[in-house]
């Protein structure tokens, strides 16, 4: 699946339930947002200059690798053709400059950018409160099949990052994830797709400790800046002290500025397996109507989710093959359907007005060509909007492209660039 991406949680359980479970470690105090520098992808190193031809010769230089190229230095050597973009850490889309024979109104069908898919990764907290040993051994039980498989098979770059305790007093509450996800050895990493922050999670301090400067700082060294990040808490509880307002503060602007986005663009989704009743949409509003063995709806992890576009499940459920199923489903999703846009110093100008969507089921079926439209509102069917329709970054497939490209693990899309003009 050929794609590009942007964009994903916590958790926590009262007080007055933690006093009844007995004792637990006590939470760690929130960290003090200081202001982290956006961190920014780095740049691609072009490659060399094209020889130019000989003095006297007609024939241009040869393409350049990976960097613009320039003609030759002979008498009337020609230019020589653009290399592709190389690779950088932000994820980027490029393509050749090939001016084609179409018309001044035709979508250049031979001048074509290709998506490439940008990594995510997907942040675990559960809840090891002495209420949650039936949830975590579903967490446990289907994080390595029914998650892993679908992220897996989808051709993500991805990587968890899962903080809660493998080494947590009482066995039946350690979150140890074995291979192939995790380490041979409970609570190792296993890298580059699995690493464990060890910290034990009680009732309401899964934000909070978040936030704590020393377990901040071991997340992070595992996170990647440019990559988009999805939350999944798993808690029976609510969070205290921390709100839904402060976590997304510390997330955008204190420490983790330049990881999740800004407030204009978050970064983050914030998935929810919280004592919500049943599962909930991210367009339907908070409930308070409690699943029967939960000791709270969760409501900070709720505005989290509503905020985002995140999902909320109901942790009293009993099986967790479907709940799992549909976070990764949805992680794969919003990986699948937003394609980078190439710069117009690569090869040419863009005209945006006359750029097409081309989508290729299977890679090498009949392509279908998904219009522009002005606006996410505008979406009835099949078709693409612009981020900025003055200066696009990003292109957002409509939810009907969306949901037929995602469904596709073959699927090829290609960004058709319009006429280009030097």
């Amino acid at each position: 699946m050929r794609f590009v991406v942007q964009g994903l949680t916590s958790l926590s359980i009262a007080g007055f339930f933690f006093v009844a479970c007995g004792g637990g470690d006590e939470g760690g105090t929130a960290g003090t947002g200081g202001s982290g520098a956006v961190a920014s992808g780095g740049a691609n190193t072009g490659g060399g200059s094209a020889t130019g031809g000989a003095s006297g010769s007609t024939s241009g230089g040869a393409a350049g690798s990976s960097g613009s190229s320039s003609g030759g230095a002979g008498n009337s050597g020609g230019g020589g053709a653009a290399g592709s973009a190389g690779d950088a850490g932000i994820p980027d889309v490029s393509f050749p400059y090939d001016p084609p024979d179409a018309g001044p109104d035709d979508a250049c069908a031979a001048v074509t950018a290709s998506a490439t898919m940008p990594p995510v990764d997907i942040i675990w907290i559960i809840d090891q409160s002495c209420s949650m040993g039936t949830e975590i051994a579903q967490v446990k039980a289907n994080v390595n099949g029914n998650f892993a498989t679908i992220i897996q098979n989808s051709g993500l770059d991805y990587r968890v990052i899962m903080f809660a305790n493998s080494a947590y007093p009482t066995v039946s509450r350690q979150v140890c994830v074995l291979p192939p996800l995790g380490a041979a050895t409970c609570g190792q990493n296993n890298p580059p797709k699995f690493y464990q922050v060890n910290r034990s999670i009680e009732s309401n301090d899964s934000l909070s400790l978040f936030m704590n400067t020393t377990y901040w700082n071991q997340i992070k060294a595992n996170l990647r800046p440019t990559a988009a990040k999805a939350f999944i808490e798993v808690t029976d509880d609510q969070s205290s002290p921390t709100t839904a307002a402060q976590f997304d503060a510390f997330l955008l602007t204190g420490a983790g500025a330049g990881y999740f986005g800004t407030a204009a663009k978050r970064n983050y989704v914030f998935h929810s397996i919280v004592g919500v009743d049943k599962p909930y949409l991210p367009t339907q509003p908070k409930t308070s109507v409690k699943c029967s063995t939960a000791v709270n709806t969760g409501p900070q992890y709720q505005d989290l989710s509503i905020l985002t576009g995140g999902l909320r499940h109901p942790v009293c459920d009993t099986n967790y093959s479907a709940v799992f199923n549909n976070i990764a489903s949805s992680i794969v999703k919003q990986v699948a359907c937003e394609l980078l846009t190439p710069s117009q110093s690569d090869g040419g100008v863009i005209d945006w007005s006359k750029v097409q969507v081309q989508y290729t089921p299977g890679g090498t079926g009949t392509p279908t060509t998904f219009p522009q439209v002005p606006n996410a509102g505008a979406c009835t069917g099949n078709g693409f909007y612009y981020d900025n329709p003055g200066n696009p970054t990003k292109v957002t497939l409509c939810p009907t492209s969306c949901t037929t490209v995602s469904a596709d693990g073959k699927a090829k899309v290609d960004l058709l660039l319009g006429c280009l003009g030097s």
